[in-house]
C-alpha cells in the first residue's frame, strides 16, 4: 500500500530515506499521510526516480557514510539529517531527535524553498522559528558558519482559536452510532442504506470482525453531513455489480464512523474540562490518518488531561482534537479521571463487568427482533 496523500490537485514531493530502518521508514510515512498541506511521497528503495528531497539518520551505523555519498553525488538535491547530537554535523541541514511533526514539516519546506538570491520575496519572520534548522538548503561550505549561527527562518504557523462557549456537541450513544455498536456488540449483522436512494453503503458482519464498505472516508463524511436521517440499519440489503467494495476490521471501522460523525464536535461522553488519557496507543498506521493524531496520542499517553487544557498545550485545532477523541472512544482506548473535587466512581471486579456486558441468548434474541423492527421504518 502506498503512502501517497489525498490532495487533489497537489505534486508530489519525492523523498529519499537514507540510513533509515524499517521502523523509522514507517514513523516518517505515517507522518506523511497525515500531513494536509503538501503531498510527500516516500520513495521505495528500488525506485530510481530522482528525490526532491532527502532525510538521513545520521545514528544509523551506515547514516553519516550514506549521507555523505549522497550529498556529493547529488550536491542540487537537498538533504535533511536527523540525530540526537546536531553539533557534531555542523556540515548538514539537521533536526533534533526525536522528530516532531511540528519542526519536521516546516525543516521540509524551508529546505525546498528557492534560494534567497532568487525569491521574489523574502519569507516572513516567524513568531516561534524552528531552533533545529540549522542552515539553509543552498548552503555552501563557505556559508555554513554563518548559517549555523543565523537560522533560517520559517512560514509563521497559524494559531488556533478556540472559544470554550463556542462548541457543539454530540451524542455517540443516540441514534446510528448506538443502533452499529448494538449490533457489533450482540454478533448481528446489519446493513447501513441510505433511504433516498437505497443504496447500500456498509455491511456489518460481527462474526467475521469486518465491514464491506462502498463508499470512501470523504464520500461518508458528505452523507453524513446531508443528516444521519437518511441512513437506516436494514438486514438482507446487498450490494449492485456496480459499487466498489472494499473491506475494512471492524477497528478500522468504528475508528472511522465515529470520526466522520463527530466532525469537529465534542462528546457528551466528554466534558470540556475533565481529564483523559490513553490507555494505550491506537494502532495509527493500520487506522485512517486523522489530523494531529500523532501529536494528541503521544500527549495523552503521557499523562492525563482534559480537552481544554490539550488544545492550549498543544495549540491544535479543537475540531481535530474533538474527531480523535470521539474515534480512540470508540475503541475503547480512553481512560477517564474524575474531575478535581468529586469523588470516584467505586470500581467495578472486571469479572463482574463482563458477565454484565456479556448479553443472554434471550437479550441477544429480544435486540435482533428490536433492529428487524427499526429496519423497516
Amino acid at each position: 500500500m502506498t503512502d501517497k496523500a489525498q490532495i487533489a490537485g497537489t505534486p508530489s514531493t519525492l523523498v529519499r530515506g537514507i540510513g533509515l530502518d524499517t521502523r523509522k521508514e514507517a514513523v516518517f510515512r505515517m507522518a506523511f499521510r497525515m500531513n494536509r498541506k503538501a503531498n510527500y511521497r516516500f520513495l521505495e528503495a528500488d525506485d530510481r526516480q530522482a528525490p526532491d528531497v532527502a532525510i538521513a539518520d545520521l545514528d544509523s551505523p551506515d547514516g553519516l557514510a550514506e549521507a555523505d555519498k549522497f550529498r556529493k553525488e547529488n550536491p542540487e538535491i537537498p538533504l535533511l539529517a536527523t540525530t540526537v547530537v546536531p553539533n557534531n554535523f555542523p556540515q548538514f541541514v539537521t533536526l533534533t531527535k526525536p522528530i516532531r511533526m511540528e519542526t519536521l514539516f516546516p525543516a521540509l519546506e524551508q529546505l525546498l524553498q528557492p534560494s534567497p538570491t532568487t525569491r521574489e520575496s523574502p519569507v516572513q519572520q516567524p513568531s516561534e522559528p524552528v531552533g533545529q534548522v540549522l542552515n539553509s538548503a543552498a548552503a555552501t561550505p563557505e556559508k555554513i558558519s554563518t548559517s549555523v549561527q543565523q537560522p533560517a527562518p520559517v512560514l509563521e504557523r497559524e494559531k488556533p482559536s478556540f472559544d470554550p462557549n463556542q462548541i457543539d456537541y454530540f451524542d455517540p450513544e443516540q441514534g446510528l452510532l448506538a443502533l452499529v455498536q448494538r449490533a457489533i456488540r450482540d454478533q448481528i449483522s446489519v446493513g447501513i442504506v441510505d433511504r433516498r436512494n437505497g443504496r447500500l453503503l456498509w455491511r456489518i458482519i460481527p462474526e467475521q470482525e469486518k465491514v464491506d464498505a462502498s463508499v470512501s472516508m470523504e464520500e461518508a463524511q458528505a452523507i453524513f453531513r446531508e443528516g444521519e436521517e437518511n441512513l437506516i440499519l436494514r438486514d438482507g440489503a446487498s450490494f449492485t455489480d456496480n459499487d466498489s467494495v472494499h473491506s475494512l476490521t471492524l477497528t478500522e471501522y468504528l475508528w472511522q464512523i465515529h470520526a466522520i460523525a463527530a466532525d469537529g464536535r465534542l462528546s457528551k461522553k466528554i466534558p470540556l474540562n475533565r481529564p483523559v488519557k490513553l490507555r494505550r496507543w491506537p494502532n495509527l498506521t493500520r487506522l485512517y490518518p486523522l489530523p494531529e493524531a500523532l501529536r494528541l496520542a503521544a500527549f495523552l499517553a503521557r499523562s492525563p488531561a482534559s480537552p481544554a487544557l490539550t488544545i492550549r498545550m498543544l495549540q491544535v485545532h479543537s475540531q481535530a482534537l474533538f474527531n480523535f477523541l470521539a474515534a480512540a472512544d470508540a475503541l475503547q482506548l480512553l481512560e477517564y479521571s474524575p474531575v478535581s473535587g468529586m469523588a470516584s466512581e467505586p470500581a467495578i471486579p472486571s469479572s463482574t463487568l463482563a458477565e454484565a456486558q456479556r448479553p443472554s441468548p434471550a437479550k441477544r434474541g429480544f435486540l435482533g427482533r428490536l433492529l428487524s423492527k427499526i429496519a423497516g421504518l
